[in-house]
């Protein structure tokens, strides 16, 4: 029996290859167990070693899986079945490392015997995790590289997987320069060029190209009556960028835009509702989208489109939610997630002329709150999942001092992960907060929202549904009304028309206040101190400029408090007579940076009491102390930077509402978000985003189906 062993030369190149990543005790390691094993020929001794490296380096993944092929060596030589588990382990969990997984392949074969196949099994393997990891690129068909955004500065930057490395394609300055950003974006066939969303400083989307070096920048469309440009895939033969069009009048579109001049070819004109997912097949020929059967339907089926626009069907009907379809790269099978067993998985069905061909077949049960990345050439199978807990905690501070009187603690056990932007009651005996259910805490597409009601005295809840969705952006400014009857949401209704609702606090029936048709239009919004109006900004989606308006609930007459002021955060003094509001930076306001600002509430001239040229000064909240002589807000702990770095702990701050130098009060969180300070100006509630996204493969993730990927 041919016994089959890496030469030196492929160890040395394993080596070479892992660079400066490798570390000198791994290397250590493997000379010594090559030494036991083939000079001293103490076997055992050097499966330890090998092992210590598979235990120690297994971030070194060449070196892991040839240690683990050694190991199987070593284990025949002794005439021990474990040689089969660390072959078997290294198809299983280093199905990248092609070398070694063929050496593994041998042996498994020989030690099986003449005529025995060994079986491909699915791997799937976590390639990426952590806080900036951003799930609005797309994999290039080689599987080289991954585009994301890079939420430090807002720029398009690429992760190569092979060694880690993140760089930028984009170079907008920081956030204190130019608040511009990307967004989705997508990998041309050969991989030398990005198609990507762009949103400039008045909020307009763009869809440009850029190549994957950085060189030649260039904006392919823009147009005003496009309020969104969402790129999903480029043809094959680069000609043609899939995207998805949101325009003024609230319609959706399904465009191919010309890779080569920007023209558009309108393939499908849509309703209000957004398709969850939209795939090109390889020849070019046909749209997989994901979309609801009918309009009253909140479940999505997966329809098949000519591009051409000439007919469709319908490829995946279900009672169940069917979202985010994906080619293979043979074009033989449509890949999509279901929640038809009970939890989101990934299922497959075979297609045939547009067709579907048998009953779809379960892929991978429990892939959570996943979306697709891209599909290789080689048929491995890319895909993000959106991570992220929203907690709601609790602790205590002595404003006058800035001492922390007693450390944060979690108030709200039940349902954990989905809770956030807490509030108080009038009269500070409740508690109440959003929770969603059913869906990503922080993803795109809706959870079903509830508000729930917390007892502080009892400890006892009661819950009602919520029939409205976030508003884009996420911040639903909910606030309890100072008369305890309601709450004030900024959302989106059942047809997608963004609004200030009122909701009543013992039934849940909404009302609508002010209501316009889509977009980012009201980022902050707040009670009146006697509740009867509300304070709210707004940025008109024709003109893009933004201000400062109040609205009488009784008459409905809405007056213009503020000249052209982008005011995400706004929050009313006890007395009513003055608006405290943070300001973002916007190009056509021609400040720069972000600003703490007090004006009158009956309208008037406003003054600065703080001026962030960096990007400490975080958009979080905005509080008065109940004497109104301090309002509260939040900065990043290093907010000389010019970057943002998601592992900072926000801190709470406070400065007197007559001006001076802020001070900290003491409570520093990571990922401290949304707060509102209680009645007695003692307690706090805030919202705290932990965990993140993640970024896993799946390799011969079709073994189990007939045909092939």
């Amino acid at each position: 029996m041919r016994r089959f062993s890496l030469s030196l030369g492929i160890v040395w190149i394993v080596l070479v290859s892992a660079g400066t990543a490798l570390a000198e005790d791994g290397y250590d390691l493997f000379q010594q167990a090559l030494l036991q094993e083939r000079v001293d020929g103490d076997l055992e001794a050097a499966i330890e070693r090998y092992q210590r490296i598979v235990d120690k380096h297994g971030e070194n993944r060449p070196l892991a899986a040839t240690a683990l092929v050694q190991i199987g060596q070593c284990w025949e030589k002794l005439g021990n079945a474990e040689a089969g588990k660390a072959y078997e382990q290294v198809l299983r969990d280093y199905a990248d490392q092609h070398e070694q997984v063929a050496a593994a392949r041998s042996r498994l074969a020989s030690l099986a015997g003449p005529g025995t196949a060994i079986p491909s099994t699915m791997v799937t393997r976590r390639i990426w995790a952590g806080p900036e990891v951003d799930l609005l690129g797309s994999l290039d068909p080689a599987g080289r590289y991954l585009t994301f955004v890079d939420w430090t500065t807002g720029d398009l930057a690429v992760r190569e997987l092979a060694t880690g490395k993140s760089r930028r394609l984009t170079d907008k300055g920081p956030w204190s320069q130019s608040a511009e950003y990307a967004v989705e974006s997508v990998v041309s066939p050969d991989g030398r060029r990005v198609a990507f969303g762009w949103v400039d400083e008045q909020q307009n989307y763009e869809l440009r190209t850029v190549g994957i070096d950085g060189s030649q920048p260039q904006v392919l469309y823009a147009n005003e009556e496009v309020s969104y440009v969402g790129p999903f895939q480029w043809s094959r033969d680069g000609a043609n960028i899939l995207a998805l069009f949101s325009r003024r009048d609230r319609t959706r579109q399904i465009v191919l835009v010309s890779a080569h001049d920007g023209s558009v070819r309108v393939v499908k004109t849509l309703d209000w509702r957004y398709p969850v997912g939209m795939s090109l097949s390889p020849d070019g020929r046909l749209i997989a989208y994901a979309f609801p059967a009918d309009e009253d339907a909140e479940d999505h089926d997966v329809f098949v489109l000519a591009a051409d626009g000439s007919g469709e069907t319908r490829l995946v009907q279900h009672p169940a939610d069917d979202v985010w379809p994906t080619w293979t790269s043979a074009g033989k099978h449509v890949l999509f997630n279901s929640d038809r067993t009970g939890t989101m998985g990934t299922w497959a069905v075979e297609v045939a002329q547009g067709l579907p061909v048998g009953t779809p077949k379960l892929v991978k049960r429990e892939v959570g709150h996943s979306q697709p990345l891209g599909v290789t050439a080689a048929g491995s199978y890319y895909y993000g999942i959106r991570g992220g807990m929203m907690d709601v905690y609790t602790a205590e501070i002595d404003v006058a001092t800035g001492e922390l009187l007693s450390p944060s603690a979690k108030a709200v056990e039940s349902f954990t992960g989905s809770n956030h932007f807490p509030t108080w009651s009038p009269d500070g005996r409740y508690l109440a907060y959003v929770s969603s259910r059913g869906g990503p805490p922080m993803g795109p597409e809706a959870a079903q929202l509830f508000i729930s009601i917390r007892s502080l005295e009892a400890g006892e809840e009661r819950e009602f549904s919520l029939d409205l969705d976030r508003a884009p952006g996420g911040y639903p400014n909910f606030r309890w009304s100072p008369d305890g009857d309601s709450f004030l949401f900024n959302g989106l209704d059942a047809e997608n028309r963004v609004g200030l609702y009122r909701v009543d606090a013992k039934t849940g029936n909404v009302t609508v206040i002010v209501q316009e048709g889509s977009g980012f239009n009201f980022p902050g919004a707040v009670w009146s101190s006697d509740g009867r109006s509300v304070f709210y900004s707004y940025v008109d989606a024709d003109s893009n400029r933004s201000a400062i308006y109040a609205r009488a609930l009784d008459s409905g007459v809405v007056t213009k408090l503020s000249g052209q002021v982008f005011a995400p955060i706004l929050s009313v003094s006890p007395d009513g007579r003055q608006i405290a509001f943070i300001s973002g930076p916007r190009a056509s306001t021609d400040e720069k940076g972000i600003h703490l600002k007090i004006m009158p509430s009956a309208g008037g001239e406003a003054r600065t009491l703080l001026t962030d040229t960096s990007i400490g000064l975080f958009l979080g909240d905005l509080a008065w102390t109940p004497d109104g002589r301090q309002l509260l807000f939040v900065k990043r702990a290093h907010f000389n930077e010019e970057e943002l770095d998601p592992r900072q702990s926000i801190e709470l701050w406070r400065i007197s509402s007559e001006g001076g130098e802020p001070q900290r009060t003491g409570l520093a969180v990571v990922g401290l978000s949304h707060f509102q300070l209680h009645p007695d100006g003692r307690r706090i509630a805030f919202t705290v985003v932990t965990g993140g996204s993640e970024v896993w493969v799946m390799e011969n993730f079709l073994a189990g189906l007939s045909g092939s990927p």
